[in-house]
């Protein structure tokens, strides 16, 4: 990975440019953070913060600082899912890494850096729901989601941006595991 200038990166040999930078992520995290402290502020236990690895953990750090500087309390967990096909158009979706919290009758927000095609974010909704000792609530938090998305099973209650079907690198988002890191976010251009 080359970073030629802010405004643009060389990833895997591909050109990105500059789509959010770090200030508009950092503004829209504290977004989130308010009204996550105001949606859940009568909860009897605070919410668990559920980190979808690996990319959801950017976002998820950036959100536990913000609600940390209102002196919000909230629990964290993460999941690992993987999508197992050849192609980017869906396949067989698993959990590699359950989440360890005891989920029953709390409060539950998905932290994800992008929803996609969206199977991977469905899965995990039934997997949640579903669950033996489901869950009071599952909500969900994502920075982007692009606009070519398959039918959801729930609503984004925390939302950054719609995005249309281009490639995105940055702020956990990657390109086969490139690009993470980066502060912004980052469109392919070529």
């Amino acid at each position: 990975m080359k970073s030629n200038k802010d405004d643009q990166a060389v990833i895997n040999g591909q050109i990105f440019k500059l789509l959010i930078t770090r200030r508009q992520i950092i503004n829209k995290v504290r977004q989130f953070a308010k009204q996550i402290a105001i949606d859940y502020a009568d909860s009897d236990k605070p919410p668990i913060l559920l980190f979808v690895l690996t990319g959801g953990l950017y976002l998820g750090i950036d959100l536990t600082r913000e609600l940390s500087k209102l002196g919000f309390l909230y629990h964290v967990d993460t999941v690992g899912l993987k999508r197992y096909a050849a192609d980017q158009q869906g396949g067989l979706v698993q959990i590699i890494s359950s989440p360890h919290s005891n989920m029953e009758s709390r409060d539950v927000i998905v932290v994800e850096d992008l929803i996609d095609i969206g199977d991977t974010m469905n899965f995990l909704h039934r997997y949640l729901i579903g669950m033996e000792h489901p869950p009071k609530s599952v909500e969900y938090c994502t920075m982007l989601i692009k606009s070519c998305h398959k039918e959801l099973d729930f609503s984004v209650r925390y939302l950054g941006s719609a995005i249309g079907p281009d490639w995105v690198v940055g702020n956990g988002m990657d390109s086969e595991q490139a690009g993470r890191g980066l502060l912004g976010i980052y469109v392919k251009v070529s």
